[in-house]
């Protein structure tokens, strides 16, 4: 009853700050919540250590494939409607699955192709390229997965003191975050064009020529303009209750309280 109070309040103080946020569904994972994410053809896909679920968010068509020589699974990367990259960190391998989460070749080892402690991945709009940032070498790379070589490096890229924290593409441009909360910005050669500061923020998103980010206080989404000639920054979304991470994707929004997961459509 507790749980269900908290995600009757989440909706209910939500409907008041975005107007028009409806819930859809809340999603109960059947283990451990290792990643997930929101693909662009309004599927969930929830990874629970080497298991992956796909669901269908507004039909009931669903997926479910366990990847056993993955491990477990610790981030997933849609790059299009049929092709989407899963991660395992510990592994140090891809596999490259389709709409249906069935493995299309080997699994691609990262040490063959010689990064040293690959921490982080991330999908880009072109599907042959991915970022790849290795921890070791402190490097940010744009990987062409077809002629298996780098296109452009970035040596160095954390400072002292400072660590990578996440990444993600979005309109041509990829965003670094760091542990400090600061975010640089680089375009397609991994030119610097521009950074941001994001108070002690640890998860961040993109909705509307916007950054949603996730600071210290995880019961609130702060918007940011990523252009300096934006309009004014939208309003701070409160919510009731603490959040695990989120999700923006088109007009919807999930967030996550442990293993349950809610999905809510946003209508301006």
């Amino acid at each position: 009853m507790k749980i269900l109070f908290n995600l009757l309040g989440i909706f209910a103080h939500f409907a008041i700050t975005a107007q028009q946020l409806t819930l859809i569904e809340n999603y109960q994972a059947p283990g451990n919540v290792q990643a997930w994410t929101i693909d662009g053809q309004q599927n969930l896909l929830v990874a629970t250590e080497n298991t992956m679920f796909k669901k269908s968010i507004f039909t009931e068509r669903k997926f479910t494939q366990t990847f056993k020589g993955l491990g477990s699974i610790q981030s997933i990367q849609p790059v299009n409607a049929m092709k989407i990259l899963l991660f395992s960190e510990v592994q140090q391998s891809i596999s490259v699955v389709d709409n249906t989460l069935s493995q299309q070749g080997d699994l691609i080892d990262l040490n063959e192709l010689e990064f040293s402690n690959v921490h982080a991945i991330c999908s880009s709009n072109r599907p042959n390229l991915i970022w790849i940032f290795d921890q070791f070498r402190s490097s940010l790379q744009l990987f062409d997965f077809n002629q298996m070589k780098a296109v452009q490096i970035i040596q160095n890229v954390e400072k002292k003191g400072i660590s990578f924290i996440s990444m993600k593409e979005y309109q041509d441009h990829l965003y670094v975050l760091f542990s400090d909360g600061s975010m640089n910005r680089y375009d397609f050669l991994l030119n610097y064009t521009g950074s941001y500061q994001l108070d002690k923020c640890h998860q961040f998103d993109f909705w509307k020529d916007q950054l949603i980010w996730l600071g210290e206080n995880t019961s609130v989404l702060h918007f940011t303009p990523i252009h300096e000639r934006s309009s004014e920054r939208s309003a701070d979304w409160q919510l009731e209750s603490p959040m695990s991470s989120f999700h923006l994707q088109g007009e919807i929004l999930g967030i996550q309280n442990g293993t349950t997961i809610s999905l809510f459509s946003i209508k301006y």
